[in-house]
């Protein structure tokens, strides 16, 4: 067996050694890229963006480390799904009307509950449109209506019959 030479080992050195320093080149830049490209998925700021990769490049292996500790921990597009799954939660608890009595969800042009029978809003007497049970004047028509259901008992009640409402007889009219 011959031993190499002293040149043959230096020879094999160098390019062990240039090969090796290539590959390191090549992973820094490919990681100042990366923690570019990262933060500008998770920032629209050109200078957070900017301010990564010279950290990234001037700090080889403590950059990363540095880097991904105060990365923000999403992503702008996580963060904008996760918007639109708030908003259409939102939305969806907003726009069901659910029945007082029973909890079930109803339509905002019942009158009634068709499951438990709860009284969910009244008809205007004049322009038969739908008016929240708590209203006394009709946002359509502009008139003022007495509930005949929480009418008051000390003057002269009215009783619905058949949906028409018989009004107190005033003293003027039982005079005449």
């Amino acid at each position: 067996m011959t031993i190499p030479s002293f040149e043959t080992i230096q020879s094999y050195l160098t390019i062990f050694t240039a090969v090796t320093g290539a590959l390191l080149a090549a992973l820094w830049i490919s990681l100042v890229i990366w923690a570019f490209r990262d933060m500008r998925a998770r920032s629209r700021d050109p200078f957070a963006q900017l301010l990564a990769a010279l950290v990234v490049a001037a700090l080889p292996v403590v950059g990363i480390i540095i880097y991904l500790i105060l990365r923000p921990r999403e992503t702008l597009a996580e963060a904008y799904e996760r918007a639109l799954e708030e908003e259409a939660l939102l939305q969806e608890i907003e726009e069901r009307p659910r029945c007082p009595g029973c909890s079930r969800t109803t339509e905002s042009n019942w009158l009634l509950c068709p499951y438990c029978h709860t009284r969910l809003k009244k008809a205007c007497q004049d322009c038969n449109s739908l008016l929240e049970l708590q209203w006394n004047i009709c946002p359509f028509c502009g008139n003022h209506h007495i509930d005949p259901y929480q009418a008051e008992a000390g003057g002269g009640t009215a009783v619905p019959t058949n949906g028409n409402i018989t009004p107190p007889l005033q003293e003027s009219e039982t005079t005449t």
